[in-house]
């Protein structure tokens, strides 16, 4: 995955409705949200058989109350 692409994804995740998607796993693909919820397992096994040539971006969305540190 190329550093713009990356880029891309992390700002698509930052852009998401955090609250809505709290404690859930989100999957990314070309800066597009193609999948939440949480069992990631299947959810991997689904996005890579229908993007199987992309590297999907994965991320937890925490919940409200998970202080985040960012250095």
């Amino acid at each position: 995955m190329t550093r713009k692409r990356t880029a891309d994804n992390l700002d698509a995740f930052l852009k998401l409705d955090q609250r809505k998607l709290a404690d859930q796993y989100v999957v990314l693909v070309g800066a597009k949200l193609v999948a939440k919820g949480t069992d990631i397992e299947t959810m991997l096994r689904r996005v890579k058989q229908r993007y199987p040539r992309q590297t999907p971006f994965v991320a937890k969305v925490p919940s409200p109350t998970t202080l985040i540190l960012w250095l």
